[in-house]
């Protein structure tokens, strides 16, 4: 399981124990590594895999992550769950508004993340819980500016990956909130008449942080995921 930017294995915590058991046969918490581009972040997610072909969820940026390491390395994935993510190119203005982030930040330092931030990545409902918000602000607070810095820094460049998502033989599920704003639908519905095998679940009442926002739908979703059967 690759969380997201800026996060940890708090993201997780959400989901029920029986499906994020930590056993050797259970899930396992992937942090992001560091390096220098989505490259050589997939080669470190790699190596760091066991020696045999996994079941690789993501979530956000880690959702992207896993795709590519699953369109690098088809041999070590069994099947393949993205959440709250497309694995496409970013478009031209949230990669302007992240190299302006990352000058300021080297400039002035970083200070958390914004309430404002946290708002927009929930559903309009979940704005005033406070046990997401603390979560974010905890995840945030824990990896800190150099995180930061490192994460934006090598994922901001990113190649659309929906030719070699097309041509993966593997179960493939897209999974996000119905107020998602950052997962792009009109690239998924031309990738999904490509592979109308690939599953697609849209889950109500929630934003982008779904593994916080509805965590007892995303963990059936996971499920009927782990159910299905490799090609």
């Amino acid at each position: 399981m690759i969380p997201g930017t800026m996060c940890d294995q708090r993201l997780w915590h959400k989901l029920p124990s029986t499906l994020v058991d930590t056993s050797a046969a259970g899930a396992r918490h992937l942090a992001i590594p560091s390096g220098a581009s989505v490259a050589e972040l997939v080669e470190r997610l790699a190596a760091a895999l066991p020696d045999r072909p996994v079941s690789l969820l993501g979530f956000s940026l880690g959702g992207y992550l896993a795709a590519a390491l699953a369109t690098a390395y088809p041999e070590r994935v069994e099947r393949l769950f993205i959440c709250a993510n497309t694995p496409c190119a970013l478009p031209e203005e949230e990669l302007r508004q992240r190299r302006q982030l990352l000058q300021w930040v080297a400039r002035h330092g970083y200070s958390g993340i914004s309430d404002r931030k946290i708002a927009a990545m929930l559903a309009p409902h979940n704005r005033d819980r406070a046990d997401i918000a603390d979560t974010m602000r905890a995840m945030d607070a824990s990896l800190g500016q150099a995180a930061l810095l490192s994460q934006l820094g090598a994922t901001s460049e990113r190649d659309d990956l929906a030719d070699s998502l097309a041509q993966l033989s593997l179960p493939v599920t897209f999974c996000f909130g119905e107020h998602d704003g950052l997962v792009t639908r009109p690239w998924l519905d031309k990738l999904r008449q490509r592979r109308p095998d690939f599953t697609q679940c849209e889950i109500p009442e929630a934003g982008h942080m779904l593994p916080l926002e509805q965590p007892q739908r995303l963990a059936a979703a996971i499920e009927n995921w782990l159910q299905a059967e490799a090609s």
